[in-house]
């Protein structure tokens, strides 16, 4: 038994010994600077963005039928009918809805005959991001049009179909019917 216990505190002395020589080295966290082609692309979305919030300001000035709100999401739209009766659009309402899109020329990308009668789940499918706010900002029975940025609208990507990258859009947007989502 005495060798056994000897053994035992050999091979014990012998972990201890090689943990405690086992350092841990701490690594410096690793810097990083932007490199020339990100700060090349973030200028040029700068400068991108500048030029259409410019050409947009221009259009809206020129614009003396109607009355421009900044929406204070990046995009700006005027009222064609409103209802201050009507019930307002809430995250997870399913609403009922048309619309159509046309480039910052007037010109028809997409028909609300060719979209036809939506039903969009406020927040919870997949359309560009600027018409998740404006949907929030009418009320049923309202008609508006909204004027997007590329950036508030498809962005570089496009819709993959008819809206290239980075187009600005006009978009008439109507919502017909609210059904409320139920909280529990």
């Amino acid at each position: 038994m005495q060798i056994s216990k000897s053994l035992l505190l050999i091979s014990l002395f012998f972990i201890l010994s090689f943990c405690k020589n086992n350092k841990q080295v701490v690594r410096e966290p690793i810097s990083h600077t932007r490199s020339m082609v990100d700060m090349q692309s973030v200028n040029q979305n700068r400068s991108l963005n500048k030029r259409e919030e410019d050409y947009i300001a221009k259009m809206i000035a020129q614009d003396s039928l109607h009355h421009y709100i900044d929406s204070g999401h990046g995009f700006w739209y005027y009222y064609l009918k409103q209802n201050p009766n009507g019930l307002p659009v809430k995250t997870d309402d399913h609403v009922i809805l048309n619309y159509s899109i046309k480039d910052l020329g007037g010109n028809y990308i997409y028909t609300a005959d060719e979209i036809g009668q939506k039903t969009y789940w406020v927040d919870h499918e997949n359309y560009f991001r600027g018409f998740h706010e404006a949907v929030k900002l009418l009320k049923q029975g309202e008609t508006a049009v909204f004027v997007f940025p590329s950036n508030a609208a498809y962005g570089y990507h496009g819709d993959e179909q008819k809206i290239g990258a980075n187009i600005p859009l006009i978009v008439q947007l109507k919502i017909l019917k609210i059904n409320k989502h139920k909280n529990k």
